[in-house]
């Protein structure tokens, strides 16, 4: 790739293959179909942007969603949608060989059945199946996404760069700049709302980005800052596993788990887990999100309760299910996906409610 032709066509079949993993799923929306009638003069002119470093993101668009909570969301406009899956194709594969196996969130062929099926493994493991006591420290960060320091985030995903691209060859430079660029982006700026501003109303403070010093935040939502919280994060799930020899040890975003035999081992690591993610990280653990438990009592996780055994469906899903099945315009895409979610826990009962709620005697 050293001539400038090999350049240009690699950044032209590059964002040709981001725009087709963007637009997957979506094609339907107006966006998309706006996008898709000047698809290649827009690739073209992404291209040029990039390469010549004159790329600026779009204004984002800002909206609240309900459920599963509430939660502030920026989403970016497709044609950065495009970029950030480009960013992704070209680093997420070497940051996903480095994530330890017990970092669940947004990877593939992971996610939040996998995660409580490791969480049930882990108890298992530990209390040999269930013969002996075991405990597990449940810990959360205070609004994570919105109190990440965006230059000790930027340091993070060079210091990965670096490492992955030891040349500094065509492919660094251009993903430098794109981090720079994406990180650093303020979505506040030009935001467009599609949802009256009295939607935020009731939302903490910590859960969104107008409440933010300057140069603290990512809108959630984005690709990039999916990929970025696995990034950051990472250096905790090292300092966990590695430095202090937790083994059974994992997490989804910002929620994370601890389990041992020793009861006092975990009130001890949590005190030193606060004082890391204060001091390295910049970031807080949650006052009211955090315990401790044996594990045989039924812990949850990821909208599951693991019981010993067996694993149950948690309050809030159970409730959106009945909620959504109950709906007579309810369509069979939704119905299908709750009840294959509900076959994984086997849980009779549950899958008779849903029988009820759709009329099915």
């Amino acid at each position: 790739m050293n001539t400038p032709d090999k350049r240009a066509d690699w950044l032209a079949k590059e964002l040709k293959k981001a725009y087709l993993d963007a637009r997957r799923g979506k094609t339907k929306k107006p966006e998309v179909e706006k996008f898709d009638a000047i698809a290649e003069s827009e690739l073209a002119a992404l291209a040029k942007e990039i390469h010549s470093r004159r790329y600026v993101p779009r204004p984002s668009t800002a909206f609240i969603v309900n459920k599963p909570v509430k939660r502030e969301i920026f989403a970016a406009a497709f044609r950065d949608r495009v970029v950030h899956h480009f960013l992704f194709n070209q680093v997420s594969k070497w940051w996903d060989a480095r994530f330890i196996e017990d970092n669940y969130s947004c990877r593939i062929g992971k996610g939040t059945l996998y995660g409580i099926r490791r969480l049930d493994h882990h108890i298992r493991s530990v209390s040999r199946n269930y013969t002996r006591p075991a405990y597990i420290l449940k810990l959360d960060l205070q609004g994570y996404f919105m109190s990440l320091d965006r230059k000790k985030l930027y340091k993070r995903a060079m210091w990965g760069l670096d490492r992955q691209f030891p040349d500094k060859g065509y492919v660094y430079q251009l993903c430098k700049f794109l981090w720079k660029v994406i990180i650093f982006n303020d979505p506040l700026k030009d935001a467009v709302f599609n949802c009256p501003r009295s939607a935020w109303k009731g939302l903490p403070p910590s859960k969104s980005l107008f409440h933010q010093p300057l140069g603290r935040g990512v809108a959630i939502g984005n690709l990039t800052s999916q990929l970025l919280s696995n990034i950051y994060l990472d250096q905790l799930d090292r300092f966990v596993t590695f430095e202090l020899g937790f083994k059974h040890y994992g997490r989804y975003v910002d929620d994370f788990y601890l389990i041992s035999t020793n009861k006092a081992e975990l009130v001890e690591a949590s005190k030193v887990i606060e004082r890391y993610v204060s001091s390295e990280l910049s970031l807080v653990l949650h006052p009211r999100k955090r315990h401790l438990q044996e594990c045989n009592k039924g812990v949850a996780f990821l909208g599951a309760v693991v019981y010993p055994f067996r694993l149950h469906p948690g309050k809030r899903l159970k409730h959106n299910l009945v909620a959504a099945l109950s709906n007579a315009d309810c369509s069979p895409e939704t119905e299908a996906s709750y009840k294959g979610l509900v076959k994984h826990y086997k849980h009779c009962r549950l899958l008779k409610m849903v029988d009820i709620a759709r009329g099915v005697q």
